[in-house]
């Protein structure tokens, strides 16, 4: 339920955490880690300023920049809730600090950076349900908003820029990719057989 992630530094609006709704401003803090419930949205890990710490914070109340505007809600920066309650957070060390565009709900485009990537484990083999599906199952790319936002988005919503890929021409959306649906097992393959390997190894 719970994963480690590159602690963050982050603003949280006091209306979000205090008792008065209507409170005016930010307090500071570290997100650390998150968790997975399924068939809910990430939650955060916060070590507030004050020494609190804070479970269940909501991805669209993580602020990385105290000018940021919060323009985006929840739906917008995260298309799929958790599919399990076992997340796994991978930092690719090619993607480290990437920089990228975030393709929102609507489709706008939002310059970002990648910080981490969460994917998850079937709670059971009886009931994995989309986990296991290559078709269904989505990773969520977690990026931090150029406007000050953190969003969640599966691949097909991250266009990862490059300056050895001079331009990015032609685009990731002009390409026509298709999704992979194939399950690929070794040993059942029809196209392998004993004749391939070279028995004076093992």
């Amino acid at each position: 339920m719970n994963a480690d992630i590159p602690p963050l530094k982050v603003f949280i609006a006091n209306r979000h955490l205090r008792q008065d709704s209507e409170a005016d401003g930010y307090e500071p803090g570290y997100t650390f880690a998150i968790q997975s419930f399924k068939g809910r949205a990430l939650q955060f890990h916060v070590l507030l300023q004050s020494g609190a710490h804070f479970r269940h914070i909501p991805l669209h109340w993580l602020v990385w920049a105290h000018t940021c505007q919060q323009t985006h809600d929840l739906p917008a920066l995260q298309l799929w809730d958790c599919f399990s309650y076992k997340p796994v957070v991978t930092v690719f060390d090619m993607l480290k600090d990437y920089a990228c565009e975030a393709i929102l709900r609507d489709k706008r485009k939002i310059e970002a950076k990648y910080w981490f990537t969460v994917d998850w484990l079937p709670d059971s083999e009886p009931h994995a349900g989309f986990v296991l599906q290559p078709d269904q199952n989505k990773c969520a790319h977690v990026l931090l908003l150029s406007n000050g936002q953190v969003a969640a988005l599966p691949t097909n919503r991250v266009l990862f820029k490059d300056a050895f890929f001079i331009g990015n021409a032609p685009t990731a959306a002009a390409n026509g990719y298709k999704t992979l649906d194939t399950i690929w097992q070794a040993e059942s393959s029809n196209r392998w057989s004993a004749a391939d390997t070279d028995e004076t190894f093992y």
